[in-house]
């Protein structure tokens, strides 16, 4: 018979940062009762015996190709080792760019838009602030609408993103002016 596929998964994403939660999770297609493997660059992770491998903290020597691969406690069936999954770990915060439609002046009444742009976007919730503001916007995608904005509106804007748990955070953008002018 042919052997079971094993597949990891990577939460929240394959490029992280310092001091991020990592889950690996090893998906066997078929079958119960499975004794899990975890290799790391090719190296048997030897305090890594279950379904999930988690780093809570992780750093720079956890970088490198994971796999993983299933056996059935009688031992006579086994799962081919997973394809490898990189994780790769940064050890400088990101900082978003800001920008807005559109872009100078906005007339009372129109709708502006900021955009908060993060390379590594897997995962991410942005955070909006407004200087005036104590208490932050949250957003699931990296765009920040107001609409029939009014003058009040106006003022200085950042952004930043965060994901897991606990939460990481980027640094704040640079600060956006949102100019809003009467008709």
């Amino acid at each position: 018979t042919e052997r079971p596929k094993a597949t990891v998964n990577v939460q929240p994403a394959g490029h992280v940062f310092i001091r991020e939660r990592v889950t690996l999770t090893c998906e066997i297609e078929s079958g119960d009762d499975w004794n899990y493997e975890w290799y790391k660059n090719n190296n048997l992770l030897k305090d890594a015996q279950r379904k999930k491998y988690e780093i809570s903290n992780v750093d720079q020597t956890h970088a490198g190709d994971y796999t993983c691969k299933g056996t059935q406690s009688t031992g006579r069936i086994y799962t081919h080792t997973s394809a490898a999954v990189t994780l790769t770990v940064s050890a400088v915060k990101v900082k978003p760019t800001i920008t807005s439609n559109p872009e100078g002046a906005a007339l009372t009444g129109n709708t502006v838009t900021l955009y908060c742009k993060l390379h590594q976007s897997a995962g991410w919730t942005f955070y909006w602030s407004k200087h005036t503001q104590s208490s932050e916007k949250e957003t699931v995608t990296n765009v920040y609408t107001i609409s029939s904005v009014s003058l009040s509106d106006g003022g200085q804007y950042r952004c930043r993103a965060g994901r897991g748990n606990p939460v990481y955070y980027t640094h704040y953008s640079d600060a956006l002016w949102v100019n809003v002018t009467g008709e």
